[in-house]
């Protein structure tokens, strides 16, 4: 069975609302001179389309650590009564460990996560990034960690692997026994904000040691140097100008070395995520409780 796709009509009303969202924490960043800069795919789109791909369906920003965490002090007082932000001090079942900042009185609920009793509003997603060791062992010390301790994260919520446990997802995530296994074991010693905690340390571990280039660690792209974080450009997107790298194709070619703006043809043969459940008034739906007000 092939999966649903979204209409024209449904990705141009997200878009709009993705960048309403996006206004909005540009707004909190520029009153609060906090640093931020696009990536992935919002960064394709900054490059090619200066505005969202028209296929796309999420936004995503970077800050430095500590940048960041500020953001996460100011916005709740500063998002208006629209607008939700969503991370485990706010939303403590949301399986994520980064935030994302959501409208009220709408849905994108994923499948993975139906089950979740969080915010399950549209979102902009909103990464940590820390320092990496140049060292490739020390590295892949580090993602290696990390990423285990995010599965742990998760496991709390929703358990997703087909060994230790249940799963409660359709599509199991291919991993092995053992590290399962150790996921159960973290799981069951430890909260889930002593988990978050572990992750942090193991984040941000080298961020007071001099490296090459920042990341978020959980993933191999988005690796960005130094320089490039610490001088940014403004690009136009859509009705807005936003923080890019200031060499944003070099950025891009560095992590996505096959970088390419897309053909339709190419276009038909993607898959999108579309979620189990869209909705642009909540209300409508008999699911408020899973947004908060």
């Amino acid at each position: 069975m092939m999966p649903k796709q979204y209409t024209s009509q449904e990705l141009e009303k997200l878009h709009e609302v993705l960048y309403e969202i996006l206004a909005e924490v540009v707004r909190i960043c520029t009153k609060h001179d906090i640093p931020y800069f696009v990536i992935g795919g919002t960064a394709i789109g900054a490059l090619y389309d200066k505005a969202i791909l028209p296929w796309d369906d999420d936004i995503d920003i970077g800050m430095k650590r500590d940048d960041y965490e500020r953001f996460l002090r100011v916005a709740p007082e500063e998002l208006g009564d629209a607008y939700f932000l969503s991370w485990l001090g706010t939303d403590p079942h949301t399986p994520y460990h980064f935030a994302k900042v959501k409208k009220n009185n709408t849905l994108f609920v994923e499948d993975n996560f139906k089950t979740v009793p969080m915010h399950q509003g549209i979102f902009v997603d909103i990464f940590p990034f820390d320092r990496i060791p140049d060292n490739r062992c020390l590295r892949r010390i580090q993602f290696e960690a990390v990423n285990f301790l995010k599965c742990c994260l998760i496991g709390k919520e929703v358990w997703q692997w087909k060994h230790a446990g249940t799963c409660q997802i359709a599509s199991p995530s291919n991993r092995g026994a053992i590290p399962c296994w150790l996921n159960r074991i973290v799981d069951v010693l430890f909260t889930k904000k002593a988990i978050y905690k572990m992750m942090k340390v193991a984040s941000t571990c080298f961020n007071t040691t001099r490296t090459a280039y920042y990341n978020h660690v959980i993933t191999r792209t988005d690796h960005i140097s130094c320089r490039d974080i610490d001088c940014l450009e403004t690009v136009p997107f859509g009705p807005l100008h936003l923080k890019a790298p200031v060499r944003l194709e070099a950025f891009l070619r560095y992590n996505y070395p096959t970088l390419h703006r897309y053909t339709d043809e190419e276009l038909d043969k993607r898959f999108n995520h579309y979620p189990l459940i869209l909705s642009f008034d909540a209300k409508g739906d008999g699911l408020e409780d899973w947004n908060k007000k």
